[in-house]
């Protein structure tokens, strides 16, 4: 599975792909002061609530507007995910 993240000045929009199909929505309110434990919290409970194994997951993909948040969510997700996205 591919996880996608969109991180736009209002909403940080995340998505999971099994191939063609949609596996989970969800987003978030874009906030530049969160820490990466809060990004990687955010992203494991949300994929968990939607029923997705972490380890399931093969690639993180962000694509960004907001430099001052990248940092910090790149690090949660390789801090709670164990993957590094690409950017």
């Amino acid at each position: 599975m591919i996880f996608v993240i969109d991180v736009g000045n209002t909403n940080i929009t995340m998505g999971v792909f099994d191939e063609n199909e949609i596996k989970a929505k969800f987003r978030l309110t874009t906030q530049i002061n969160r820490t990466s434990d809060e990004y990687g919290l955010f992203v494991s409970d949300l994929l968990n609530l939607k029923g997705i194994n972490k380890d399931d997951i093969e690639t993180v993909a962000i694509s960004s507007v907001v430099p001052r948040v990248n940092y910090s969510l790149a690090s949660g997700i390789r801090k709670y995910l164990g993957l590094i996205p690409l950017n």
